[in-house]
């Protein structure tokens, strides 16, 4: 049954579209019969293969009553659905697909962060349009970039998955245009100095109540997102594995088996006793106490999961299991941090031969 946004609204509609998604906003209709009528018109747009038109409505960038008033006057060939799309105002066609951009709230503030530095910087005015990203000089932005080459990739990634999610396709003719302009830029790869008796100091300067969630999140080798959704549903005290909850990756959704030895500390870190911010806090305030460098994060855990394996002579294909990595490329930093440190060991008994007798 249609209802009413408000007392004295417009009838509300809310359909679902193979190949648009859901259509959830106000029919413009004050009356049950004019709703039928542009529900109905959803219906034939559908039939007749105008997605164009129904992911315009559903990105706010045609209105109903503009649809359905063409309709009426014979004009609807005239409408374009990418055309009103690409004409929408930039910041306002963000602002409403933020909320909906990733199924993580850390991937969502990090699109939203780069959407921010990207109005920030001046390239595109307050009534920039969505087409004129195709007309931003990507390489000059780049050159002047305040952000380091991460902070770039990921404004890179961000612009990328809004044209994906907005235009509909990821072979959008714009969005392949605007992404291939945009220079991807070298990242140095993360190496934590932190050795196994320095995460333990680092552990014991946190809260009790607290450590466990720190060793579950190195033994594990988890994304902070990742941790922060475990729940106890998502542990299999009888075959001692972890469920881990996707967020980044199809190859997150796996199983991840524990050592029996360190199982209690799993469930005790399970779920997180603490939101981001404080777990992010303790840990902070730790590397103070330890001594450790300062600028180690939450996310170096995961690093160092795989580097600790790796250094304890795990193959490169077993920890690329353990990381869910989807390719062997990815894991392959961390056996050449292993590799760095056999070398080191040979230069030295090159340099420094043992004294004979």
């Amino acid at each position: 049954m249609p209802h009413r946004t408000s007392k004295h609204g417009t009838f509300k509609l809310d359909r679902l579209f193979q190949g648009v998604g859901r259509i959830n906003l106000a029919s413009g209709a004050t009356t049950s019969a004019e709703f039928h009528k542009r529900d109905a018109l959803l219906t034939r747009l559908y039939d007749q293969g105008r997605l164009d038109l129904l992911k315009a409505i559903k990105a706010g960038a045609l209105t109903v009553t503009e649809v359905y008033a063409a309709d009426r006057q014979g004009q609807l060939d005239t409408l374009t659905g990418d055309r009103a799309l690409l004409n929408a105002n930039l910041w306002d066609a963000v602002k409403n697909w933020t909320p909906t951009s990733a199924p993580a709230k850390q991937t969502r503030r990090r699109y939203a962060t780069s959407f921010a530095t990207l109005e920030r910087s001046g390239v595109l005015n307050s009534d920039a349009t969505v087409g004129d990203l195709a007309g931003v000089d990507w390489r000059a932005l780049a050159a002047t970039w305040n952000g380091g080459a991460s902070d770039w990739n990921h404004l890179r990634r961000a612009v990328s998955r809004f044209l994906t999610l907005y235009l509909g396709d990821v072979h959008h003719p714009t969005r392949r245009a605007v992404v291939k302009a945009i220079p991807t830029r070298k990242e140095t790869s993360r190496v934590p100095d932190l050795p196994l008796p320095l995460f333990w100091s680092i552990v014991q300067a946190t809260p009790e109540f607290v450590r466990a969630a720190y060793v579950t999140m190195a033994a594990l080798g988890l994304r902070v997102g990742e941790y922060l959704r475990l729940t106890k549903d998502h542990l299999l005290p009888h075959t001692l594995g972890v469920r881990i909850p996707g967020t980044k990756t199809a190859e997150s959704a796996a199983v991840v088996r524990v050592d029996e030895r360190l199982w209690p500390w799993i469930e005790a870190g399970v779920p997180s006793p603490l939101a981001y911010k404080w777990l992010r806090e303790y840990f902070k305030r730790a590397l103070k106490v330890a001594g450790a460098p300062l600028d180690l994060r939450l996310h170096d855990l995961r690093h160092c999961y795989a580097q600790w394996l790796v250094d304890a002579g795990a193959s490169e294909a077993r920890v690329q299991v353990g990381m869910r990595h989807a390719t062997a490329a990815m894991t392959r930093r961390y056996a050449m941090q292993r590799d760095k440190g056999e070398n080191a060991k040979l230069m030295a008994n090159l340099l420094l031969p043992a004294k004979t007798a």
